[in-house]
């Protein structure tokens, strides 16, 4: 009898065991039309997971005065030092700043609504020129204007003979445009110093583990509002730039953005840049499936010109793919053509700036894409 009750006993937990195997394991779970129909819905209502996003309703809800640093907690930035034979000033608002001071840097913090800090004195010596229109600027300036094809920028409205200097109409815009696009070896010239960012080891683009095989796990959308106020830095290769996010799809990042194509391996802060003019990243990981991998470089080569493409060790095994925008990013474990479409129709082409112009940085770079409509992208995956 107890060994009936024994047997018993070994038959009900072996059964439990299967049925909660068989109950929670996700490679067994059959993705049906009704959660595809979901996501597309999803992108179609830009309704990017509401509940996990940042809450930003407010631009200026969680502005501390200035955008850099640009992660909340990092440390304050060290005073300025002032030479041996100079004074240094401490005022408590603009307006007690006396007429003549040594001051080259930029005030901080800079709210909308705060008074506009007086400008540079310079040299008796030294001749300055005030336009009050772009009609009356000279022929030649000093400063190597870089144009754009859809957007230009925004001019200066003093240029000064005598010296390279150029005064904006907003102190925002003077760390996020002074290097941007400029081949420069004091800041960044895609050549120098570039282990900063990448030393050119291979584990960043070889499959140390086991081969990932694909699942049926629903691809995965999130994104974050950007306020429109925000302007992502360009720092200098001799800054070291971090990301609390794993993936991030904003940011700070390098003056000199990339050739669009394929890379053997591209730093984030590169491709961030890309982003930023409204290109498409695509990321897989080193062990992700080949097959999978390739199904999903073959549709964004047919999408679009302005794309990135380049292996990322840094994405989870569950969904080994990924596709960026600024300001979302798509990934998934399986490529599913219908899903990767429309995300590329929804989300390319939305940076914040609107420059279609190649880039300079070229370390890594494989092969280019072709044009698929023309330069701009004006048609996203036609044919498809």
């Amino acid at each position: 009898m107890i060994q009936l009750v024994f047997y018993f006993l070994i038959c009900v937990f072996v059964t439990a065991n299967f049925v909660d195997t068989y109950r929670y394991n996700d490679y067994d779970i059959q993705l049906n039309e009704n959660v595809i129909q979901k996501l597309l819905r999803t992108l179609d209502n830009n309704k990017y997971n509401k509940d996990k996003r940042r809450n930003i309703e407010d631009e200026f809800k969680n502005w501390n005065g200035r955008w850099m640093p640009d992660r909340p907690g990092d440390p304050k930035p060290p005073s300025k030092v002032f030479p041996k034979n100079q004074q240094p000033y401490e005022y408590e608002s603009v307006t007690e700043l006396p007429h003549k001071m040594y001051w080259p840097g930029r005030w901080m913090p800079d709210r909308p609504g705060d008074p506009k800090p007086p400008p540079k004195v310079f040299p008796k010596n030294q001749q300055q020129y005030e336009y009050e229109s772009v009609t009356k600027l000279p022929d030649k300036t000093p400063g190597g204007w870089m144009s754009e094809k859809l957007n230009e920028f925004k001019l200066p409205l003093k240029i000064l003979s005598n010296e390279q200097s150029h005064e904006y109409k907003s102190i925002e815009e003077f760390p996020h445009r002074i290097y941007m696009g400029r081949v420069s070896p004091e800041c960044d010239d895609a050549k120098t110093n570039l282990t900063i960012d990448w030393d050119h080891t291979p584990s960043e683009y070889t499959c140390y583990g086991h081969n990932i095989m694909p699942s049926k796990i629903t691809a995965r959308i999130y994104c974050e509002n950007i306020p429109k106020t925000y302007q992502a830095a360009h720092k200098c290769m001799n800054q070291k730039i971090e990301y609390d996010d794993d993936i991030p799809f904003y940011g700070p990042h390098r003056p000199l953005w990339p050739v669009y194509g394929e890379y053997k391996y591209l730093p984030k802060q590169r491709w961030l840049h890309s982003l930023e003019h409204g290109a498409i990243v695509m990321l897989y990981h080193p062990c992700a499936n080949p097959l999978e991998v390739e199904r999903l470089k073959n549709l964004v080569n047919k999408c679009l010109w302005r794309h990135i493409i380049t292996p990322y060790s840094y994405l989870e095994e569950e969904r080994p793919l990924a596709l960026l925008s600024w300001g979302c990013r798509l990934t998934m474990s399986y490529v599913n053509p219908t899903v990767v479409k429309r995300f590329i129709q929804k989300r390319a082409l939305q940076g914040p700036e609107k420059i279609i112009d190649d880039g300079q940085f070229q370390d890594g770079l494989m092969s280019r894409p072709s044009i698929v409509t023309d330069e701009a992208d004006t048609v996203l995956c036609p044919n498809m």
